[in-house]
Order: structure tokens, then sequence, then C-alpha cells
């Protein structure tokens, strides 16, 4: 997966604690950057399932082994 900038600062500030989007966004030192920003990244990392969210809470997010190794790369 070629990530968009976006989507690497995302997978970057994910850890393997969960997290919400507003986590996420308070996180990123840009002051640009907005939720629904945050949130397509998101979708596009759950999709290649370096992401994950969280089955009982909704609106949970954190790094898969895959995200993780990807991160690390």
């Amino acid at each position: 997966m070629n990530m968009t900038p976006m989507q690497r600062t995302v997978l970057l500030t994910l850890t393997t604690e969960w997290q919400t989007p507003i986590q996420i966004v308070n996180q990123i030192p840009k002051a640009s950057v907005n939720l629904s920003d945050v949130q397509q990244a998101l979708e596009d990392l759950l999709r290649e399932k370096l992401v994950k969210m969280n089955p009982v809470v909704f609106g949970l997010y954190r790094l898969t082994a895959d995200g993780i190794a990807r991160k690390e790369f």
C-alpha cells in the first residue's frame, strides 16, 4: 500500500492502546489537521488491516501486528 501523508501520520500516531479519532487528532502537531481527514485515514488503514476497531466500544482504534511492523519499517 502506498500511503498518503495523512495515512502515514495516523499510522505513526497510533499505538497498541485503544484511542479515539479525537485523541489521534490532538497528538498530531499540525493545526490544519481535521477530524474527517483522520477518520478517512483510519478507514483506509482498516481496509489494509494495519488498524483494528474495538469490537465492543465503537470508535476506538489501535494498531494490529501488521500495523506495528509497518510502523517500524
